[in-house]
């Protein structure tokens, strides 16, 4: 079985569901996305780009299907059911908030062929069991508000959803995992994915030094918490960033010589040389020799010379910057939606290829609410009545 041959059921509002889904979307499998009445909540998350529907849920939702479904009522739970027949998985995150929704862990005994992914924010059981969380919620419990700001300031919220990305690709792993496992044993699986838990795996390296009772964090990648936050170097026109690498000494001092601060490598003060241009907080205090010089430099001049010595040097880009640039027109990040709107036809695409294949270029859009109602319950529902009125039976895989 290739991922073409899957029938996968999405059942999530917001970030991490739908991103999920759009991992299985993009390699091609097939992917029918229930919506309530009302529509999944980020298709009004901004400015509308595509008829109603704001730039995150079409980015999101690229090449799914999209059926409305009322699952607080029989009728909406019973059509369910039916696709689920014959679905290889289902994506399910709902808000807690909301009564009379199904128990997917009934639902995974129901369907033994079926891989269930409930996705939560904070876990089902403890203090916090099954409240409705947030980005902000999840960042503050794991602790990731600790790594940006000011050190000895006050906690701030990543700018970026990342725990709803994390929770994404956990649950990514989960399903895969789960479809591996069906396909070796013939049972299916029920997995649990929380947005609280993803984070708190992403710092292992973190957490790891902890082991050791230490009061103090130190060490390479774990001073974080402790030291300035890292900035670049300003230029005339915007910052960069500035390394050699520990071993590349010699580049510094070539460097050194270049910018006329060529005393430097023989001053006591810069023995430490590293933590004077990356790592630690001594750029602040022993950085005025290369501040000075790279003032008086455009972000280009200056990433040029450091990267000709051997060192590393890039500009802080924006969005138009980074997508123009060369180095992302290499990797071919960026995929075409041809039948989408004007605004979202570039969009960022998955970030591998199999080895031998060409690149797929081309995604279908992101529905539109409700647009493949009819077809699928066609497909799933009024076919299979007919066939059980038929035979006596309903199809289940």
């Amino acid at each position: 079985m290739s991922v073409k041959d899957l029938l996968i059921v999405e059942i999530a509002e917001g970030v991490a569901g739908p991103c999920c889904g759009l991992q299985f979307a993009d390699l091609g499998a097939r992917v029918i996305k229930i919506e309530p009445p009302a529509g999944d909540r980020t298709r009004e998350w901004g400015p509308p780009v595509a008829e109603d529907d704001a730039a995150i849920f079409i980015h999101l939702n690229r090449g799914k299907e999209s059926i409305t479904l009322d699952l607080t009522q029989d009728d909406g739970r019973a059509r369910l059911d039916a696709i689920l027949a014959a679905a290889d998985a289902v994506l399910a995150q709902n808000d807690p908030a909301e009564e009379n929704l199904p128990d997917w862990s009934e639902v995974a005994r129901r369907h033994p062929h079926l891989v269930v992914c409930e996705i939560d924010d904070l876990g089902p059981v403890g203090p916090h069991g099954g409240l409705p969380g947030s980005e902000l919620t999840v960042q503050a419990m794991s602790g990731f508000t600790r790594y940006v700001g000011e050190a000895g300031g006050p906690p701030c919220r990543v700018g970026f959803e990342i725990a709803g990305m994390a929770t994404a690709m956990h649950a990514y792993q989960a399903v895969a995992a789960g479809i591996l496992s069906r396909n070796r044993t013939g049972e299916g699986q029920y997995v649990r994915v929380s947005a609280l838990n993803s984070l708190l795996s992403m710092k292992t390296i973190l957490l790891a030094v902890q082991t050791g009772g230490m009061d103090f964090w130190s060490g390479f990648h774990l001073n974080g918490p402790h030291w300035p936050a890292d900035t670049g170097w300003h230029t005339k026109d915007g910052q960069v960033t500035f390394d050699f690498r520990h071993e590349q000494r010699e580049e510094w001092v070539a460097f050194c010589e270049r910018i006329g601060q060529g005393h430097l490598p023989n001053d006591p003060e810069y023995k430490d040389w590293r933590s004077t241009i990356y790592l630690g907080d001594r750029r602040f205090t022993h950085g005025e020799p290369y501040r000075k010089w790279f003032a008086q430099q455009t972000c280009a001049d200056a990433s040029a010379l450091i990267n000709e010595l051997g060192g590393i040097s890039v500009k802080f880009h924006d969005y138009g910057e980074m997508l123009a640039h060369p180095q992302v027109e290499h990797l071919d990040t960026l995929i075409d939606v041809p039948d989408e709107v004007e605004a979202g036809r570039r969009q960022i695409g998955f970030p591998f290829r199999y080895a031998g294949e060409p690149r797929r270029k081309e995604y279908g859009r992101a529905p539109r609410l409700g647009e493949h109602t009819a077809a699928v319950l066609e497909e799933f529902c009024n076919a299979k009545a007919g066939r059980s009125e038929a035979t006596g039976t309903g199809r289940n895989r």
